[in-house]
């Protein structure tokens, strides 16, 4: 009856402690205690943005009479552009998937233009070296959570285009791409963006393909 009562007594004890006991982390003897370390995460990201663009622009090509009328205009005018694409970019997160996008792009390449000659018949083509300079704000949602290695992003916006001798003009943006590495302090980033505006009366139009180093912050 006794050796009854006494193991009914631990029995009592063990159970009470059981509890108590699983709030304590245990170790190996002479190792320390591991304790969980807190998981860092980045929500806003600076990227500096390299690439290459493709425009084109077209636009009506008129001739003058001599006594200042128009005799005729065809849309016989084309532009082609192909520049080295460079600039600096900022999403900077408002909540959950929402991020407003703030960036700056210069254009770089040779823009060749084809018009026809109203006057001796022909095709000309004229060549100049341009930089086109471009002031963003996107709006860009993010698919996934900022602990995902690999997120998706999808962004729409416009732009204002500045060019040489005072040229300016804007645009309409809309892409799509996604970041790797996105959990890292370091990333990599992959961009194509469809733009289409005008510029000095003109419609132009384009894609820019990107690849941005990221920093997480």
């Amino acid at each position: 009856m006794k050796t009854l009562l006494k193991a009914a007594t631990v029995a009592a004890a063990l159970a009470i402690a059981a509890p108590a006991a699983a709030q304590y982390t245990f170790s190996q003897p002479g190792q320390p205690t591991v304790q969980p370390q807190a998981l860092e995460v980045w929500n806003n990201v600076a990227r500096v943005n390299v690439g290459v663009s493709f425009y084109n622009s077209g636009w009506y090509n008129c001739y003058y009479t001599y006594y200042g009328y128009y005799a005729s205009c065809t849309s016989g005018a084309y532009t082609d552009f192909i520049p080295f694409t460079v600039g600096g970019q900022i999403d900077w997160n408002l909540g959950g998937m929402n991020n407003l996008s703030l960036g700056f792009t210069a254009d770089i390449g040779t823009v060749t233009g084809t018009y026809y000659d109203n006057i001796n018949l022909v095709y000309v083509s004229r060549s100049k070296d341009v930089t086109l300079w471009e002031a963003t704000i996107d709006y860009v949602a993010k698919f996934g959570p900022p602990t995902q290695d690999t997120v998706g992003r999808f962004r729409i916006g416009g732009g204002m285009l500045f060019g040489p001798d005072g040229g300016f003009g804007g645009d309409f943006r809309i892409g799509g791409g996604a970041s790797f590495l996105n959990s890292k302090r370091i990333g990599i980033g992959l961009d194509i963006v469809l733009v289409g505006g005008g510029y000095e009366g003109s419609w132009i139009g384009g894609v820019q393909l990107l690849v941005s180093p990221e920093i997480h912050f």
